[in-house]
């Protein structure tokens, strides 16, 4: 093998800094540590790796750190962990633990249903993670990299050792917002938003605003009320709008819009919950098809479902009705019970 001569590394060369795969192969692998206070459970496979757990969450001087921030990696390749999931980007870490609120937040995806709305790290997070792993003592800051691998869990290497975190709930940032375009037949928008359900009940929730309000939805907005994130869609010629949580969403995106469905499944014969007999329940289908719009409410889909009142003896087989309604400015899924069998077990 010829060695490659001094000038290969010329003053041209001005991008030296090792990718994150590269980092991520030097990662140290080591035994979780014994310390006072803390008891980790057996051996586990997360990602590839094998890891190890707290028993329960680790009490930082930043805050308490739950047990999915700290996955201490005790096996594996990382380096091929990075390689699959990771972003190409390797962060530092502050130089001090005073300078963690300094941290950017770092949203990896976007999920209407978590509690914050994005996912991702903050300096909070991070803070907790490096305690951790340090045992919260003194450390320098050029020894420790953090390397992002988008939904997946984050990596955290250091001397001591490397743990595997999982995004958590965190604030959504001004800038640099992931978005997803949503066609309909008439309509595209962009929309912050990454769950698949809750995409799907956009898709749905867009359709019956503007087939059956006349509607045109040009763009979401979002907004915090009671805790909670909603989408605000917005239709800018009619100056008009209307909220949505992504509970309510997620709830549209499981119903069927089609009552033959309905009818098909019933009639077939259904299987209750308890007992072993296959039953037959007629439906005569729903009154309205969706989209009708009923003193103001829309009807949005059916579901069949077994309900059985706390105490009671029987089985009863329903079909709901949903239909979106609106109070105050947002619009949320409800729905009417017809009961079609009661069977006692």
């Amino acid at each position: 093998m010829t060695d490659s001569p001094l000038s290969a590394f010329s003053s041209d060369s001005t991008d030296l800094t090792p990718s994150a795969e590269s980092v991520a192969r030097c990662a140290t692998i080591t035994s979780a540590p014994d310390r006072q206070g803390v008891a980790w459970s057996e051996p586990d496979s997360d990602w590839g790796l094998t890891t190890r757990r707290p028993y329960s969450s680790i009490h930082t001087s930043g805050g308490r750190a739950h047990q999915q921030q700290t996955r201490w990696v005790v096996d594996g390749d990382v380096g091929a962990h990075v390689g699959q999931y990771g972003t190409e980007e390797v962060h530092s870490i502050p130089n001090t633990y005073g300078e963690f609120s300094s941290v950017e937040t770092d949203v990896t995806f976007v999920d209407g249903l978590g509690a914050q709305y994005g996912y991702g790290f903050d300096g909070s997070a991070v803070e907790k993670a490096l305690r951790v792993l340090t045992g919260g003592g003194r450390y320098s800051a050029s020894k420790y990299s953090l390397i992002p691998c988008g939904r997946q869990p984050w990596v955290l290497t250091g001397p001591e050792g490397t743990l595997l975190c999982s995004c958590a709930p965190v604030d959504r940032p001004s800038e640099g917002r992931l978005t997803t375009k949503v066609e309909t037949d008439s309509s595209t928008v962009a929309i912050e938003e990454q769950n698949q359900t809750v995409l799907d009940g956009v898709h749905q929730f867009i359709g019956l605003i503007e087939d059956s309000l006349g509607g045109q939805i040009t763009g979401v907005e979002y907004k915090r009320s009671r805790g909670e994130t909603q989408h605000v869609f917005v239709d800018d010629e009619a100056d008009e709008q209307w909220a949505i949580s992504a509970g309510d969403l997620a709830q549209l995106a499981s119903l069927t819009t089609d009552p033959s469905s309905i009818q098909g499944s019933v009639g077939r014969g259904i299987q209750p919950p308890r007992g072993g007999e296959t039953i037959v329940a007629e439906w005569d289908g729903p009154e309205h098809p969706v989209g009708y719009l009923q003193d103001g409410d829309i009807i949005a889909g059916y579901e069949f479902h077994w309900e059985t009142s706390a105490g009671a003896l029987e089985d009863v087989a329903t079909v709901r009705t949903y239909r979106l309604t609106q109070s105050y400015g947002t619009w949320t899924v409800e729905y009417r019970t017809d009961r079609i069998a009661t069977v006692v077990p």
